[in-house]
């Protein structure tokens, strides 16, 4: 996965950078300026010739207005199109990664290690998943769908979801990578070869090598734990934000402050989670 990164680009410094973006490369934007560059160019070469001096006055006048009038006349829509488009390709990854997630985390949940970290991870799939359906009906039942706040706080809950998700396939991936590390083996072979009258340079070798493989399965299974504990922690978020959303009133929902800040809350897990992913 990885896409559950850019939740800090819906934030408001990285949306205006987005509304920017796409205003300046707007077909509309871009090539009357073009033009008029051009046409100014014409100007700087030839002189005030006629030609030049309409191309550089019309292209830049036109692109000009376009950019000013998108960008600071109607960048609410522009950056409703833009979260629209990391929604649309976040609904894509996020079908893609279902397809399979269940099954693994079903296989994860019946080997004989981290048995209960497998079952944790397979009921946090289901409620994360029926938080999520959640927060998509509250929030068409309060907000329209072209409003900027519907898609900014849609976004933020799915990208909070994906990385729930990210970590439910990472934990499956690690429970199944230290199941073949039988640790009574390691631990015994290690009592067995201390009790020898004189130990080996190799034997002193393989004592090194099983405790690094007894090391390496408890950092596994320590990771698995702090991804369990994030996903438990965005769960208790969707919890607070659902219920901040169905507290909104009036025909023209307004956000709280209590909303406000449980989003935010939200946006910042799933900043956390690209940390947790590296």
């Amino acid at each position: 996965m990885g896409e559950h990164a850019g939740l800090g680009a819906t934030a408001t410094g990285s949306l205006q950078r987005a509304v920017l973006s796409r205003t300046l490369q707007h077909p509309f934007t871009l090539y009357p300026s073009a033009v008029g560059l051009l046409g100014l160019v014409g100007v700087l070469l030839f002189g005030p010739i006629l030609p030049a001096v309409l191309a550089a006055g019309a292209g830049l006048s036109t692109g000009l207005l376009h950019f000013l009038t998108q960008y600071f006349l109607r960048s609410d829509r522009v950056a409703a199109a833009h979260l629209k488009e990391i929604h649309d390709r976040l609904d894509s990854q996020q079908r893609e990664v279902l397809e399979n997630l269940e099954g693994k985390l079903k296989a994860a949940a019946k080997l004989a290690i981290g048995t209960e970290y497998g079952l944790q991870a397979a009921d946090q799939l289901g409620m994360a998943r029926t938080r999520f359906e959640l927060l998509k009906t509250l929030l068409a039942e309060k907000f329209k769908p072209t409003e900027l706040t519907f898609s900014r706080y849609f976004v933020a809950g799915e990208q909070t979801y994906l990385a729930v998700l990210d970590n439910l396939d990472s934990i499956a991936s690690r429970l199944q990578s230290v199941s073949t590390i039988d640790a009574r083996h390691v631990s015994a072979r290690i009592t067995a070869i201390g009790r020898q009258k004189k130990i080996a340079p190799a034997d002193e070798e393989e004592i090194e090598t099983l405790k690094a493989r007894l090391a390496l399965r408890e950092e596994q299974l320590d990771r698995i734990n702090t991804l369990l504990t994030f996903n438990e922690n965005a769960i208790t978020e969707f919890d607070r934000v659902n219920n901040a959303v169905a507290e909104v009133r009036g025909a023209r929902a307004q956000a709280s402050v209590d909303l406000e800040t449980a989003m935010a809350e939200l946006e910042a897990l799933a900043a956390r989670a690209h940390k947790l992913s590296i």
